[in-house]
């Protein structure tokens, strides 16, 4: 691969848990207690309560830039 680099970025995290509305906005709460506030996505009513896993790069503390987010079949 001449002249050609790759990179993979460090940040990149998927994160599965509960869809919940908490005062800081929509969060993924996992099975250990995490939260991880969601940026870049915004649900409808009907989303919250579910078990959801979502993929993006992680750009703060506790914060996640959404790149796709899916529902966990029951």
């Amino acid at each position: 691969m001449d002249g050609i680099r790759s990179t993979m970025n460090t940040n990149r995290k998927r994160i599965s848990g509960r869809l919940e509305h908490l005062p800081r906005g929509a969060a993924i709460v996992t099975d250990a207690g995490d939260h991880w506030v969601l940026e870049g996505y915004e649900p409808s009513n009907d989303d919250f309560g579910f078990e959801v896993t979502a993929e993006g790069v992680v750009v703060g503390f506790d914060r996640l830039r959404v790149e796709w987010l899916g529902q966990v079949p029951a």
